[in-house]
């Protein structure tokens, strides 16, 4: 007889596997029956992971199996083909590696009334496929998303032509998913692989504090592939793409300078002089009349690229200049190229993993570009070395990297182009939003002003005193990095199971935590659409309990654990030096909304018009 499944946890004849239970149905006349209602019960998703590299199926173990199919071909014809045409897939996907990859993820979408689990426990246990029961828990098949097509996953979902969505609107699409499907929700990346996306901030604490050496990020693919291609210039993927103990090495060696507050500190006269010329700048595309500045985006990419530069390149290479040399120019063109690329990639069709497609191609020449510039511009540095000459303040981080034994030239080139064209953008979108915010919330901005009047004198220029004192710039900063950061989610790689919203996420399995998302919920922040300073500052929190930040570690522009980005305390400086030194200057205000669009990073869509008035 059949037991109740409250008995069969009992019996001998229970197996668990993962996170399913398996039970085994018992003998007599009865057995026939109870195989066919387990036959019906046992209806499941392939994924994945199902299908695991290193299986092995001992050939001795095939008979059982492979009678039952015979055996139930006889009795029920339609249905024994479907577990044929199921098990021949399994072993072609496991075994075959011309098709491994093809089919183990077409196989996602067939869901077949067996998996490849079923397949190698019976085979383990010599036991027959139709004597199991299987009793899952919630898994990724269970979590809701947008419907999936074969192959193309939901990426149809982003289709101009019949889409919901647009490519460059990714963040309101997110918004709009989340509302309609709750705080977890799956999507299909090219031939159904899954991706979780979630905007819990107890989901995002269990990734945040789970305990990792090394922790794993989805590595950007066309680069990898790119560099793969490129062994004369790179060892490997490079720090962002790295995995384990082949991305600690890089990190250890690469960026021990550049995480170092006194060498951070060390840069504030070099960042203050770019802040004059900023000023300058901004003072040469005012009106005469009203102040108005009719976009200052251009003008912040440019002061992104040679801030950039300052940190990576140990220079200044003249974007703030009235006119570009061809060399920067042709930098700047290439960084450009390079962001454009990496979008298109990620969704799109990816042609660029069979063969050189318009995307590849375009990669290819941004990173040639941005490697031979930044050789060119590495010279003076490698001359400094070889006379002995004392660096000066720019060069510690550069001079650090290249003066490593333990990197080779490839290693040492390739990580400098890296942190150069991570930061380009990234820098230049971050003013732009922050200065936006500044200027819409006009009160904030007048208690920023007081503030620096209080702890400056008219003409005394920044320090590292001043800086560690100005608790309500900081709060100001702090509070733009929760409402409009430029990098609003976050990607992990799970290393092992864990339960997100009450669904069972696989190991191995890619999440993206919506951060930017979380920060505008109003069970995680009060009045989270607001740009309230005054939460980041405790004696403000003591009279206004209201405002305490329960989850603060949902603000995390940078990342989080040991993937932090390391170039954090040298934006954060420069952010500060450069908000004080407009409005000490200036009186900034916005009229008109942001129109934001995604483009790999967010950043303002069209024209950003605004008006600084000069202060008396």
């Amino acid at each position: 007889m059949r037991l109740p499944l409250a008995e069969e946890g009992r019996n001998n004849n229970t197996r668990t596997l993962g996170t399913h239970t398996y039970s085994l149905c018992l003998g007599s006349s009865a057995g026939a029956v109870d195989r066919k209602r387990a036959c019906a019960d046992s209806q499941s998703t392939f994924g994945s992971t199902l299908v695991s590299q290193d299986a092995t199926t001992p050939k001795n173990n095939l008979a059982p199996a492979v009678l039952e199919l015979v055996f139930s071909f006889f009795q029920e014809k339609r249905r024994a083909m479907r577990l044929i045409v199921a098990f021949v897939s399994t072993l072609l996907a496991a075994f075959w590696e011309p098709v491994k990859y093809t089919w183990r993820h077409l196989l996602i979408w067939l869901q077949k009334m067996i998996t490849a689990a079923d397949i190698k426990f019976a085979l383990k246990h010599k036991q027959t496929l139709f004597a199991l029961q299987r009793v899952a828990l919630p898994g990724l098949k269970d979590i809701p998303g947008p419907v999936a097509l074969p192959i193309f996953g939901t990426r149809w979902i982003y289709n101009k032509y019949f889409g919901r969505y647009t490519i460059t609107k990714i963040h309101e699409a997110y918004q709009s998913m989340f509302k309609e499907y709750g705080q977890v929700i799956k999507e299909e990346a090219f031939f159904n692989y899954p991706v979780i996306s979630t905007c819990s901030a107890q989901d995002i604490e269990k990734l945040i504090k789970f305990p990792s050496k090394f922790p794993l990020r989805p590595p950007n693919g066309i680069v990898s592939k790119y560099r793969q291609n490129t062994p004369g210039r790179y060892n490997d993927g490079g720090l962002t793409n790295e995995q384990g103990k082949a991305w600690h090495r890089l990190r250890e060696s690469t960026t021990h300078d550049m995480v170092n507050t006194r060498v951070i500190q060390n840069l504030i006269a070099d960042v203050n002089d770019m802040a004059i010329d900023y000023i300058a700048g901004i003072n040469k595309l005012r009106d005469p009349d009203t102040g108005r500045v009719q976009d200052i985006i251009e003008l912040n990419r440019k002061l992104g690229f040679e801030s950039t530069c300052l940190l990576g390149l140990g220079c200044r290479v003249g974007f703030l200049e009235d006119e570009l040399n061809p060399r920067v120019k042709r930098l700047s063109q290439a960084t450009n190229c390079l962001f454009e690329a990496l979008n298109e990639a990620n969704y799109n069709l990816p042609l660029w993993r069979y063969f050189p497609n318009s995307t590849y191609k375009k990669l290819a020449k941004a990173e040639e570009d941005l490697y031979e510039l930044a050789c060119e511009y590495l010279e003076p540095a490698l001359q400094r070395i070889e006379e002995s000459y004392e660096p000066e303040a720019a060069q510690t981080v550069l001079i650090g990297i290249l003066k490593r034994s333990d990197l080779d030239d490839k290693d040492k080139k390739s990580s400098i182009v890296d942190f150069v064209s991570s930061g380009m953008n990234t820098i230049g979108n971050t003013l732009s939003l922050l200065l936006y915010l500044i200027a819409k919330n006009p009160d904030a901005q007048t208690k920023l002003y007081e503030e620096i009047n209080n702890l400056l004198e008219p003409d005394e220029p920044i320090s590292a005193k001043y800086l560690n004192s100005a608790r309500y710039l900081k709060a100001c900063v702090q509070e733009y990095f929760r409402i409009l950061p430029t990098a609003p989610q976050i990607a992990r790689i799970v290393e092992s199971e864990m339960v997100l919203s009450g669904y069972q996420v696989p190991e191995w399995s890619v999440v993206l935590c919506h951060t930017s998302a979380a920060c505008k919920n109003e069970n995680y922040f009060h009045q989270a659409d607001k740009f309230i300073p005054e939460r980041w500052i405790a004696s403000e929190v003591e009279a206004n309990p209201d405002l305490k930040v329960q989850y603060p570690f949902l603000v995390s522009p940078f990342g989080f654990q040991r993937r932090i980005c390391p170039g954090k305390k040298f934006t954060e400086q420069m952010l500060h030096i450069f908000l004080a030194t407009v409005v000490r200057q200036f009186e900034v205000r916005c009229e008109k909304d942001l129109e934001l669009e995604f483009k790999f990073l967010l950043a303002p869509a069209g024209q950003l018009t605004i008006d600084f008035k000069e202060r008396i």
